[in-house]
């Protein structure tokens, strides 16, 4: 069985351009290598960077694999060789994870293929020094939206839940399995 990695983000086409692929994710390496293709999601709902509503969760680009690049925290940069835009027929399934591994037969099937166009070759330097600039602008919006206002209780920054969806992405990651293959039990005694 053939596989390809969907990803759902809030790049754009000329973003992915500009990086030479997809990036920064946390991607069972393994298995993305035995992947040849990656179709990319559109996610209207990032806090750095909402979308179109109207479109969330619809595929709009398709490209060949060409190289995995791993950046310092870990993360893969997903270089492509070829890309081509795609009908909007795909629509995301709902996972938590925003990257994960189907069946090419049944995800190709859905979507129509425009004209393939070569990947222009980035050097990975670029690609990084474009995510530390991301990194940079994004950073005084999302402080700002964390810190309280004048006389407010500091608000929990994450419930029990994401906690535990965390820690599952985690334990899949390392084991190269998907985060619905993780069963975590909490038995009280």
């Amino acid at each position: 069985m053939s596989t390809v990695i969907v990803i759902l983000t809030s790049k754009t086409r000329d973003d992915v351009i500009a990086l030479g692929g997809t990036a920064w994710w946390k991607i069972a390496a393994a298995k993305a290598r035995s992947a040849k293709h990656v179709l990319l999601v559109h996610n209207a709902h990032d806090k750095r960077r909402p979308g179109d509503p109207s479109r969330h969760g619809q595929s709009f680009m398709i490209a060949t694999i060409r190289d995995l690049k791993q950046d310092d925290d870990g993360r893969y940069l997903i270089q492509f060789d070829e890309f081509a835009d795609t009908s909007d027929t795909f629509d995301w399934p709902g996972y938590r994870n925003p990257v994960t591994y189907m069946n090419a037969d049944d995800v190709l099937g859905q979507i129509e293929i425009g004209t393939w166009e070569t990947m222009p070759d980035v050097p990975f330097e670029t690609a990084q020094e474009i995510r530390r600039g991301d990194e940079a602008s994004s950073a005084p919006a999302l402080e700002q939206e964390q810190r309280p206002g004048p006389g407010s209780q500091p608000s929990v920054t994450r419930t029990f839940g994401q906690i535990l969806d965390k820690h599952r992405d985690l334990v899949a990651q390392e084991l190269g399995i998907e985060s619905s293959q993780v069963r975590i039990t909490i038995e009280m005694g």
